[in-house]
This record gives C-alpha cells, sequence and structure tokens, in this order.
C-alpha cells in the first residue's frame, strides 16, 4: 500500500547537512565504526560531480584532515576500466590521496532506494548492500582472503581531523541529487547479522552514538546530541511504497 513519506531531498547543486565535529564520527577515538544510511540517487550523472566522475555523499575529512567518505560514481567515468556507479566506503590517511576502501558495483536504477552500511573494524573495511555483504580491503596489514591486501605504502592509519560530519557532499567539492533516510553511526563494527537487522529496521543500541531518521525531524540525533544543520536540501512529500520494499 502506498504511503505518504517526507523525504529530504538534495538538489545535487549545493545541498547538506552539516554536524559539527566530534570524536564520536572518528574511526582513531576506539578504532573501529560503523555507519548506515538509505540512499536515493533520483539521476546516475550527477551534475556536480569530481575527478573521474563521482560524488561524496557523506563523509568526515577535508584538506589535511581526511578521514572517511562514501561515495557514488556516475553511469560514465573516465577511470579505466570505468566504474558505472559504483558504491564504495573508503578510509583515508589525513593527507588524503588513494585511501583504501570497500565497493559494490551493481546496476542502479534512479529514483531507487538503497541501503549502504560501510564498516572500520580496525584492520578491514567492508561495505553491505541491502543487508547483504559486498566486499572487504585490508587497509592496514596483510592477511588470507577474501579481503584485498595491499602494499605497506598505501595502509591507513585512522587519524581524527576537526572537519565536520556531512551528509550529501564530505568537504563540497561534489554534491549528491537524491534522499538520503535513516543514517546512524556505531563507534564500533557491526556484524554481519546485524547489519541483516538493521535493513529489516531495528537499530542496535550498543555503541550507538548518532542516529539521523530525517524523516521530518529537520536534523535531530535521536541517539545524542550531535545535531546537524540543513543548508538548502527540502523536504519533499511523495506517495510511494515504504522504501525497504523497493530498494
Amino acid at each position: 500500500m502506498a504511503t505518504v513519506n517526507y523525504d529530504l531531498v538534495f538538489d545535487g547543486e549545493d545541498d547538506y547537512i552539516e554536524i559539527p565535529d566530534n570524536a564520536d564520527f572518528s574511526v582513531a577515538t576506539t578504532g573501529q565504526l560503523s555507519v548506515s544510511a538509505w540512499i536515493r540517487p533520483d539521476v546516475l550523472t550527477f551534475p556536480v560531480s569530481q575527478s573521474t566522475g563521482y560524488v561524496h555523499w557523506m563523509g568526515k575529512g577535508e584538506i589535511g584532515q581526511h578521514e572517511w567518505a562514501f561515495r557514488m560514481y556516475n553511469a560514465d567515468t573516465t577511470d579505466i576500466p570505468p566504474r558505472p556507479n559504483r558504491i564504495s566506503f573508503y578510509v583515508f590517511n589525513p593527507d588524503g590521496g588513494q585511501g583504501i576502501g570497500s565497493h559494490f558495483q551493481e546496476p542502479v536504477q534512479a529514483g531507487e532506494w538503497i541501503h549502504v552500511v560501510g564498516i572500520a573494524d580496525g584492520e578491514k573495511t567492508s561495505i553491505y548492500k541491502d543487508g547483504e555483504f559486498k566486499d572487504c580491503d585490508r587497509y592496514i596489514g596483510t592477511g588470507a582472503g577474501p579481503c584485498h591486501n595491499y602494499p605497506p605504502d598505501r595502509w591507513i592509519t585512522p587519524t581524527r581531523g576537526t572537519a565536520p560530519l556531512r551528509l550529501g557532499t564530505r568537504d563540497r567539492g561534489s554534491f549528491f541529487l537524491g534522499a538520503i533516510r535513516e543514517v546512524r553511526i556505531w563507534s564500533r563494527a557491526l556484524m554481519t547479522t546485524e547489519v541483516g537487522v538493521v535493513f529489516c529496521g531495528t537499530a542496535p543500541s550498543d555503541g550507538l552514538v548518532a542516529e539521523y531518521l530525517l524523516g521530518r525531524d529537520i536534523a535531530l540525533d535521536s541517539a545524542g546530541l550531535h545535531n546537524g544543520l540543513i543548508a538548502g536540501a527540502t523536504w519533499v512529500a511523495e506517495m510511494h511504497p515504504d522504501f525497504r520494499s523497493t530498494g
């Protein structure tokens, strides 16, 4: 049955939410971090992208103090090989550079809700789509598969900076066009079974440091005191099925 949902929609040009810096949002604080969000890209090629053709739709980091970020690539990129609509979760050293992260690259339909979870567990990043594990990459050390290994000169030592957490962008170098809901952050690594529980609508409270439901609640943190400021994004009432069933 169709119901009215209020979606916070970002215009892809200059809209974002900014949440002041806090140690709760840094991998370095506990050595682990999990971030969950529902995203609805409304286009497959973003009007304000960067580098080879991607947007940072959430992240913490700026020049000289990079930490972590989610990306989504355009349908056409200049990467070789191309990365059509790849969705990634990266961790970085403070000076930025390539970073190390995990991704999935599957067909995306504009207007489709997708549940994404990115995890840094002290050794590796992992990414999940709609409750299912997709990929993992070691950002320090080496080990047996399935996680990818990298040479020591690529390894990451997460370091806390003072940049704010932003939704819809990371450092205002690119902007997401679409909607974002139910952003949650934990100061620990979620287990695979817990990711499935989050996808189904229940958030484990252990280690939950911030929760932005973004359903006409401005940008209130229902789990703590990390409230955010909305810059430009607007609420749109739309008739559609529960977005969990459309991802």
